[in-house]
């Protein structure tokens, strides 16, 4: 089992493992059927948060998507899908886009209130196809042109893993997708950009109405998993996930670069200073952090006293950060100055996925639905 998913435990906030055959057909299924209303909806397992105007956009288990303004005022909105929503972005004509598991992609119109179906794994399945298919006769070419009995024998290798994965493909074709798509960002002139389990990285340039796959532009031949995604202010793209992984793209996603992380273990999340897009906060597994005040170009990382991992962050208007994670863990701190750190714990102990800054509170979202906390003054 990749150690991204270790973290999850009860929450269940990504994918824990591969789904056998079954349970994938079952899965599938999930795709088919609308999420169902309920009025415990807001108490449900809650994963990400997005906000437009007043009104905060949060998204979670069960294919629930919740409008909500305080904590008696909220509405759950209309899913075609019972999977789990990873991630919500919100377009600058309104429109809004998620992702979830069995790589599935919904939009809504802006004032809509009524999601559909723009994409599945069963379509990532068919690109992720495509390309190994044309990797394969590419490589197959190049074995023909090659004398080097050394070249020769580890282009054989490579030959080989490409037939493992293309047969994998195949049967996931058939068996139904199983894999989860975690993160969704979009820029400022809305390219869209989704990344998930195993490597997966997706674009859409017409608003997210139809994807392409472009996981080979990245350095990751391990395919690992890329857990986060985000835009900053001045327009760069980051990308964090299994492993330390971390890449950059100062030209909205054409060419990216690897950034040296100090810390080799999975990363849930990055997030960026609105007002100071260069400063960055980097999170993950066992309460493990880095701070980048260049744009990722170098990095310091920070060991929270706790074993309790870190999944979701934001930043207020006053340039602090807020990271959550599990048993109810708030912390905050200057990046300029980790000494400012604090520790808090909510009292609900809840695993805490995500987190936006208000003006005198923050909300939360997690284990056991949103709720609020109030900032101390």
């Amino acid at each position: 089992m990749r150690s991204s998913y270790i973290v999850i435990s009860v929450i269940n906030l990504f994918f824990l493992a591969q789904l056998n055959v079954a349970e994938a057909k079952s899965s599938l299924d999930l795709l088919e059927l609308p999420a169902k209303q309920s009025s415990l909806a807001s108490k449900s397992v809650l994963m990400a948060m997005t906000s437009i105007n007043n009104t905060v956009l949060v998204v979670g288990e069960r294919g629930h998507i919740i409008s909500w303004n305080n904590k008696d005022d909220w509405q759950q909105q209309q899913s075609p899908v019972s999977v789990s929503i990873t991630n919500v972005t919100i377009l600058s004509d309104g429109s809004k886009i998620a992702v979830g598991h069995d790589g599935v992609i919904l939009k809504a119109e802006n004032s809509s209130s009524t999601w559909r179906k723009v994409f599945t794994g069963a379509e990532l399945t068919k690109l992720k196809i495509a390309q190994l298919t044309k990797q394969q006769a590419a490589l197959k070419l190049l074995i023909s042109e090659t004398q080097d009995e050394d070249v020769l024998e580890e282009l054989t290798f490579q030959l080989e893993d490409f037939a493992f994965a293309l047969e994998d493909n195949q049967i996931e074709l058939k068996s139904g997708p199983n894999k989860p798509l975690l993160s969704v960002a979009r820029t400022a002139n809305d390219l869209l950009f989704a990344s998930g389990a195993y490597g997966a990285l997706l674009t859409s340039e017409d608003k997210g109405e139809t994807w392409s796959l472009i996981s080979k532009r990245l350095d990751n031949p391990d395919n690992f998993h890329l857990n986060s995604i985000i835009v900053t202010t001045n327009d760069q793209l980051y990308i964090v996930g299994e492993n330390g992984m971390g890449f950059h793209s100062v030209n909205q996603g054409k060419t990216w670069s690897t950034m040296a992380m100090p810390y080799y273990g999975s990363l849930f999340g990055i997030i960026a200073n609105t007002e100071k897009p260069e400063q960055l906060v980097a999170f993950g597994l066992q309460g493990n952090l880095m701070v980048s005040l260049d744009g990722g170009a170098n990095w310091q990382h920070k060991k929270l006293p706790t074993s309790a991992s870190l999944l979701g962050g934001d930043f207020s208007k006053q340039g602090q950060a807020y990271l959550v994670g599990h048993g109810g863990l708030i912390v905050d701190f200057l990046p300029e100055n980790l000494a400012t750190l604090r520790i808090n714990k909510h009292p609900s102990g809840a695993a805490l996925s995500s987190i936006l800054v208000q003006e005198n509170s923050l909300v939360l979202a997690g284990q056991f639905g949103i709720s609020t906390w109030l900032l101390k003054k």
